[in-house]
């Protein structure tokens, strides 16, 4: 009689959960616009914690690097995370005065020359259109309407454009708020990373009952942290230096906008492949309407630049930090871009990199643990493994492949794909009971 009890109150609990699933999923379902944008307003709110524990991450190296400098020298531990801490500090308020007295002001006489060669620029672009005009009346018909439809689209949307720009300037007092709020919770990261680390493992072993699943969850972690650590503090040293090198050589070149252009050139080229080009395309087509022969010259040094980079100094700076090919990093870019935007295109190599290194990770102890190979070139023209757990390799005749009619049928495929559900699954139950 017990036992008939018991089994009622499990299904009626099991019914409740079931039914309370479904309505919870139907409710997502229907407000999940508004659930979105609730978290991202959470978030939001939570921008200057972001970017402290952001600049605590990143200025980690830098960190650790004087607190061991200064514990050669016989500095109590803690004694020598603060001095390294204000250390920072300082060096931070030195950069952004640098930044403000120096390279602000130089920034608006840049942007007032810019704005003084407008005139110059018109009239550059009324000669083109004129030279358009009489090579095809038809293309200058089309440019025309274009440049009519982006008139009335700037005129009825000026208001919003004012209101942008108001938002902008707000945004940019919020930001400096924001930037000292980051600056207190880098300070209050750095001197309890130690305690948030141990709390971390702590809870984590604490929830995963699997001591070898935990551990391997431990492992995965490191891995990361290496990826991020060293593709995100090479990718910005790696800019700086970019936008360091870029100032003086144009400067030589005599370009106009010098400054300008080395600023945009320094902070795109933190996004990967196309961060070159995402600030070089608008610098040169400034350059082409004020000086076209400059923009020739600013084209040419740019692929230089870049060759110089992507050959010599990003290579040095970030070695093999994702450690994926060039095609999965231009994937990556591509679809953390589309996710995130500009953030999703800085970290998403990194992201990338990770899930890449778990994935490899599984494939590669399993197949050591079948007794196979773990080099991809072994199995680029492998045919099957047969029941001995040998490898068969395809035969090369009259100097082809085997023909599409050789191959395995799809019942076969369907087979093997069933086959490495299983092995993955018997793998994650494997790690699960250590």
């Amino acid at each position: 009689m017990k036992s008939t009890w018991k089994n009622a109150l499990i299904w009626c609990c099991t019914i409740f959960l079931t039914l309370a699933a479904v309505i919870a999923f139907y409710f997502l379902l229907l407000n999940g616009s508004s659930i979105l944008k609730g978290l991202n307003s959470i978030l939001k709110s939570m921008a200057s914690i972001w970017l402290g524990l952001g600049l605590a991450y990143v200025l980690d190296p830098l960190i650790r690097f004087g607190e061991r400098k200064l514990r050669e020298r016989n500095v109590e531990q803690t004694a020598a995370r603060i001095l390294t801490i204000l250390a920072v500090l300082v060096l931070i308020g030195l950069l952004l005065f640098l930044i403000i007295s120096r390279l602000v002001p130089r920034l608006g006489e840049t942007i007032n020359g810019l704005l003084s060669d407008l005139p110059g620029m018109q009239n550059t672009f009324n000669s083109y259109l004129d030279r358009v005009n009489e090579w095809n009346p038809d293309v200058y018909d089309i440019i025309i309407k274009m440049i009519s439809t982006a008139t009335d689209w700037i005129n009825t949307n000026l208001y919003k454009t004012i209101n942008t720009i108001t938002q902008s300037f707000l945004g940019l007092i919020t930001g400096i708020v924001n930037l000292f709020v980051a600056l207190i919770v880098l300070v209050y990261a750095q001197m309890s990373k130690e305690r948030f680390i141990g709390q971390s493992k702590k809870i984590l072993y604490a929830v995963c009952h699997h001591k070898g699943a935990a551990t391997w969850i431990l492992d995965i972690f490191r891995q990361a942290n290496l990826i991020f650590s060293g593709f995100i503090t090479g990718k910005i040293i790696d800019s700086v230096i970019v936008g360091v090198i870029c100032f003086p050589c144009l400067s030589f070149l005599k370009i106009h906008y010098a400054l300008l252009i080395s600023v945009v050139i320094g902070v795109t080229n933190i996004i990967p492949v196309f961060g070159p080009f995402i600030g070089a395309i608008p610098c040169g087509v400034l350059l082409l309407f004020s000086h076209p022969w400059e923009a020739l010259v600013f084209a040419v040094y740019i692929l230089i630049l870049q060759q110089i980079d992507g050959n010599i100094i990003g290579p040095r700076i970030l070695g093999d930090s994702t450690g994926v090919s060039a095609f999965w990093v231009m994937v990556a870019i591509l679809l953390f871009g589309n996710l995130l935007g500009v953030v999703g295109m800085i970290v998403g190599v990194p992201i990338f990199a990770t899930l890449y290194y778990i994935i490899k990770r599984i494939v590669e102890e399993e197949l050591a643990r079948q007794g196979l190979p773990t080099d991809s070139m072994e199995y680029v023209r492998l045919e099957r493994i047969d029941e001995n757990g040998e490898m068969v390799y395809l035969k090369e005749e009259g100097g082809k492949k085997k023909s599409i009619s050789n191959r395995k049928s799809l019942k076969e495929l369907a087979l093997s794909v069933k086959t490495a559900v299983e092995t993955l699954q018997s793998y994650i139950k494997r790690k699960m009971k250590k």
